[in-house]
């Protein structure tokens, strides 16, 4: 395990690119594919006997670093690079979740919004204006003021939550009216002339203006253009960002292998092979958290084994021009498997009937995967393993970045990547902190 205080991006991204271009396998095809990619083939059958020897609770253990000495070596050598490769984040905890929430938010939001309130408080001196990025129905933003008392912007893509957060201020937060303001707007990298000027316009001018980005769900792309904004306009001092979505990211092309904002560093870019991102990958790097397999029984781990063998098994018997939409009542015998699925023509999005040609193919891959079930649990076991390399990839391209040009530009930044402690109840629960120093 590596402390994030002595990581050595270049070094990191080599090791990283080398392990994760030797076990793609594991992620390369979206878990809808797998049956149809032969990935459960390649699970060696050492490794298969080794997970199968495990009791639950070892089987659990296993993406936290447990190894059995009597194990594979082939196996063990896979299960020590991901111990090698783990960092160690500062987690914070600033509170304790208070149920007496407000109406329509849950605990897991709750959780999110009090906690990221709390770091920009720890954060900001008090004299800034904040800017929320990706408002949604302006539940920070509405916070941010409440317990801060700092004027906010609210800048959401999706007029219909505006015109939502726009009620709900009314509703409950109506002496905020003058001091928190929502736009429409999709923010770019180019956005800040804009923003500052509607900024302006709508918020007290009280004070020289010195701007915080702060973003509850940064999704896709949006922590990297915030990112760039902060980096290129000096007004800017301050960025709070939690991202997410990474799998939403804008590609490049139309196989999806190469995208705009994954690297962003030289460094990366130059280390990690163009086979080894894709989307998959991103989606791999935002899936649950070990946190939650950690605790699940040996019902749930055979339960979601047989929802994801059956869903790749079935999208395996589909012809080219075919898809398939899951009906809300499924029943559990194989012989009705299909008829667990609605058949679409992808083209005229009409709904065709289930062929024989397609009940032969099924027949085929049941009997050539018997175990199928369990298999699909082994190779999300796995898949666990290499989440937190992959989304530690991700997130420290962009730290990396943010290094390297501040140091091209000449600004002198401090740089944090917080974690959350209660993973399991927030899975996305990583946040920037970045702030240019006078």
């Amino acid at each position: 395990m590596i402390l994030l205080e002595e990581l050595e991006f270049t070094e990191y991204f080599t090791r990283c690119s080398i392990f994760l271009d030797e076990y793609k396998w594991i992620f390369q095809h979206a878990n809808t594919k797998f049956v149809e990619a032969g990935t459960l083939d390649r699970i060696p059958a050492d490794w298969i006997r080794d997970m199968s020897s495990a009791s639950v609770k070892e089987f659990n253990e296993i993406p936290f670093g447990y190894i059995n000495e009597g194990w594979c070596d082939d196996f063990k050598k896979f299960l020590l690079s991901v111990r090698d490769l783990s960092v160690l984040f500062k987690y914070v905890n600033f509170l304790d979740l208070n149920y007496a929430r407000l109406k329509g938010i849950g605990p897991k939001k709750l959780y999110e919004i009090e906690n990221l309130t709390a770091i920009i408080a720890n954060t900001c001196k008090g004299d800034e204006i904040i800017w929320d990025f990706g408002s949604g129905l302006g539940y920070l933003s509405q916070n941010v003021h409440l317990k801060l008392r700092l004027p906010v912007m609210g800048i959401e893509g999706d007029p219909y939550r505006v015109e939502a957060s726009l009620q709900r201020q009314t509703k409950y937060f109506p002496d905020s009216i003058n001091s928190v303001k929502f736009v429409q707007h999709f923010i770019q990298p180019d956005s800040f002339s804009f923003l500052e000027a509607t900024s302006t316009s709508l918020l007290p001018k009280d004070r020289i203006p010195k701007y915080a980005l702060v973003g509850l769900h940064a999704c896709a792309d949006l922590s990297v253009t915030a990112i760039r904004m902060f980096l290129r306009n000096e007004p800017i001092t301050k960025l709070i960002m939690m991202p997410c979505c990474y799998h939403k990211l804008k590609p490049e092309n139309h196989d999806c292998t190469s995208f705009y904002n994954i690297p962003v560093s030289i460094q990366l870019r130059k280390s990690l092979p163009p086979h080894v991102l894709s989307r998959p990958f991103l989606r791999l790097g935002c899936q649950q958290t070990s946190a939650r397999w950690k605790k699940m029984s040996e019902a749930e781990h055979d339960s979601h084994g047989k929802a994801m063998f059956e869903r790749s098994i079935v999208e395996a018997v589909l012809n080219k021009d075919e898809t398939v939409v899951v009906n809300k009542s499924r029943s559990c015998e194989k012989k009705n498997l299909l008829d667990g699925y609605t058949l679409y023509d992808s083209c005229k999005k009409s709904s065709r009937s289930w062929s024989s040609d397609h009940s032969k193919k099924l027949d085929t891959l049941l009997t050539k995967y018997p175990n199928g079930c369990r298999l699909a649990e082994y190779l999300t076991c796995l898949q666990t393993c290499l989440q937190s390399i992959c989304e530690n990839v991700i997130l420290l391209d962009r730290m990396c970045y943010v290094e390297t040009e501040a140091t091209k530009s000449g600004l002198e930044v401090r740089k944090q990547l917080l974690k959350l402690s209660n993973d399991e109840l927030s899975p996305r629960c990583f946040v920037f902190i970045i702030e240019k120093i006078k």
